[in-house]
């Protein structure tokens, strides 16, 4: 789905994955399941692209599970936020707030990539990283402000009019509260989650 000139989602993957074009860089916002990799990859091939940078908000496999495949494909440089890249390479797990849908999620592991970089060494005009962690230790939120717009991974999502996050595969919830309001004082900026409908920010 188109949703400007610059930004446009990928049809049919498990977590929303984002395509967004910045002076002449084609970026994927973060990479599904595995089993959306195919369908990641057919899409930038119908295109005839490649993505340029990958952005992982967080290592949840329904956010990196496609990144193998994808990386194997295309060889593009891939930030992982820094409390994570361990996790991302296969030396770490991620922690668990516990519960039954949470171990349930546990059993699923992403294949490591151990070519990731640390998003601190990320380096592009127009792009910031927004620490948003809460969701999980590392979890960051992209934000474009010259196409005014922010992706948020799972660290937000809008239903009826409410601003929350799922309870259940949260790691802690009380900064993720504080993450929330710190996305809501970007007043007028579009709001691009890991999951649900986009949203501006009032």
């Amino acid at each position: 789905m188109k949703f400007t000139e610059n930004i446009q989602s990928i049809d049919g993957t498990m977590a929303n994955c984002y395509v967004v074009t910045l002076q002449n860089k084609v970026i994927l916002v973060d990479t599904g399941m595995r089993s959306s990799s195919k369908k990641i990859i057919s899409h930038f091939k119908t295109q005839g692209t490649k993505p340029d940078v990958v952005l992982i908000t967080h290592c949840h496999v329904d956010h990196i599970g496609g990144l193998s495949d994808i990386f194997s494909e295309f060889h593009p440089e891939v930030f992982v936020p820094d409390k994570e890249v361990e996790i991302a390479r296969g030396n770490e797990k991620m922690p668990s707030p516990g519960g039954v849908m949470s171990a349930m999620a546990g059993l699923m592991k992403a294949r490591p990539v151990s070519e990731v970089r640390p998003l601190s060494e990320l380096d592009l005009p127009g792009l910031s990283a927004v620490d948003t962690n809460g969701h999980t230790p590392g979890s960051t939120s992209f934000r474009f402000e010259g196409l005014g717009a922010i992706f948020v991974g799972d660290a937000v999502a809008e239903k009826e009019g409410k601003y929350e996050f799922n309870k259940s595969f949260t790691l802690d919830p009380k900064n993720a509260e504080i993450s929330i309001k710190k996305i809501l004082e970007m007043h007028g900026t579009m709001a691009y989650p890991g999951h649900g409908q986009t949203f501006k920010i009032p």
